[in-house]
């Protein structure tokens, strides 16, 4: 079974639209399998990134429509992750391989609105919650959600500054004490975490925007027993 620990850290510092936290089933959603996913993800074209603003309008979490994304982590935690997203963030699927503490851990989150689906590869039971902080963001038009996300930081010790190149974004910059996170239109491109003993890094390492995501990955998988959980 995934640590919940190491997948609701991801949550929060993941893309602002929140992503993983595990428990298990042999298949990916709907019967997707990880290299048929990355398969999928190669042969997909990028469609020409406009200037679309950021997200107006209330219903848009995230300030492009459609996107997948590769991440690797390093420091406490090891491994990679793929999201998948759509629907400005509203539809949201993220497979993930973490190695923490030696344990290994393979699964799946899916986020539909404020639903989040959670389960791993090596169970037939997963998780399923209700997040306020999709809900929230989902609420709220673009600049009110920079100032959601300015807050959230804020309580975490961190300031907005300025902003920084990543990946050939130009990201809004939060940092302090604890560490340092990279944003852009609302996905989190990078982030550098110190807390003690605990030494923690996420980045992209490629995006693409703007392009066709098939239906498939924001599927419930009808092979997986989900219990119910208490909001976080």
């Amino acid at each position: 079974m995934m640590r919940t620990s190491t997948f609701f850290t991801l949550i929060v510092l993941v893309p602002a639209i929140c992503l993983m936290s595990g428990c298990g089933s042999k298949n990916n959603p709907a019967g997707i399998d990880n290299k048929a996913a990355n398969e999928m993800a190669e042969a997909q074209a990028e469609e020409p990134e406009t200037n679309e603003p950021d997200a107006g309008s209330k219903g848009k979490p995230l300030g492009v429509k459609s996107g997948i994304i590769e991440y690797t982590y390093s420091g406490d935690k090891t491994g990679k992750s793929t999201q998948y997203f759509d629907d400005y963030g509203v539809k949201s699927a993220v497979y993930a391989e973490i190695v923490q503490q030696g344990e290994e851990s393979k699964g799946w989150s899916l986020t539909l609105g404020e639903d989040q689906y959670m389960w791993d590869l090596n169970s037939s039971q997963g998780m399923k919650a209700k997040n306020p902080m999709a809900k929230k963001m989902m609420e709220l038009s673009g600049g009110d959600i920079l100032k959601y996300m300015a807050d959230m930081y804020e309580q975490m010790g961190m300031t907005q500054s300025g902003t920084e190149n990543f990946q050939g974004k130009e990201c809004t910059v939060f940092k302090g004490d604890m560490g340092k996170v990279l944003i852009w239109k609302g996905i989190m491109m990078k982030m550098e975490m110190n807390l003690g003993t605990i030494v923690s890094s996420q980045e992209v390492t490629s995006i693409k925007t703007n392009v066709p995501v098939a239906a498939k990955y924001f599927r419930i998988p009808d092979n997986i027993t989900f219990n119910e959980i208490p909001g976080f």
